[in-house]
């Protein structure tokens, strides 16, 4: 095959370098090849795949809602191929048109019922303070208080942050669950969080496993 100009794919669960009981003509051979890992894509693979297959269909998708397929329907508890991919953004895209609607989250939650069967349980705004105060190891007392460390208030501005993606309530009703807040303030925790997650990896990924610990 080899000289015949084909190609060879072989996989394993170990590198060449650790495979054991072949011959060792076989492992010279392996490693004259090119060797890659091969893990599950984090949140940065996930979003170049998406916004990689939107430009290839011309999908004009905003930032927000190719995060949240790569918080959702890429997430590691969820089987999609790059078909599958590809279905739900050109349905994303066609239902948008065929609407005339804007591509939001709201738009792609739905579209995404199609191709995934996936649970959406109610997330309330108490089942995410706690989630948070769990994951970022801190006092839901401290978290509704007036204390502004660094640490509570990143904890309660996220809060507002997930409370705003993932419920349907009214941000003065947000603010008021989470330290009696006003909808200006959960405006701004808002932003502040986006802000971080743009610039921020490490704050990110924490941010993704808090989202998926919510989810799961």
């Amino acid at each position: 095959l080899q000289m015949s100009g084909k190609q060879l794919v072989l996989i394993s669960d170990k590198p060449p370098v650790e495979l054991k009981d072949i011959e060792e003509r076989l492992l010279t051979r392996f490693k004259w090849g090119l060797s890659a890992e091969i893990r599950i894509p984090d949140y940065e693979t996930k979003v170049k795949i998406i916004r990689a297959k939107a430009n290839q269909l011309n999908a004009d998708i905003p930032n927000e809602v190719i995060s949240y397929l790569a918080v959702t329907y890429l997430a590691e508890n969820i089987s999609a191929n790059i078909r599958e991919i590809e279905g739900a953004i050109l349905s994303l895209t066609a239902n948008a048109s065929f609407m005339n609607k804007r591509i939001t989250t709201t738009l792609a939650k739905e579209v995404l019922k199609v191709y995934v069967s996936m649970y959406q349980k109610e997330i309330t705004i108490e089942q995410i303070i706690a989630t948070v105060c769990e994951q970022m190891d801190i006092e839901k007392e401290r978290l509704s208080s007036s204390e502004r460390t660094r640490e509570v208030a990143i904890a309660r501005q996220l809060a507002m942050y997930l409370a705003k993606k993932h419920t349907k309530q009214p941000l003065t009703n947000i603010g008021a669950a989470i330290g009696g807040r006003n909808h200006a303030t959960v405006l701004h925790s808002c932003k502040t969080i986006s802000n971080l997650m743009e610039t921020e990896k490490m704050f990110r990924q924490q941010v993704e496993q808090i989202e998926k610990a919510l989810l799961s």
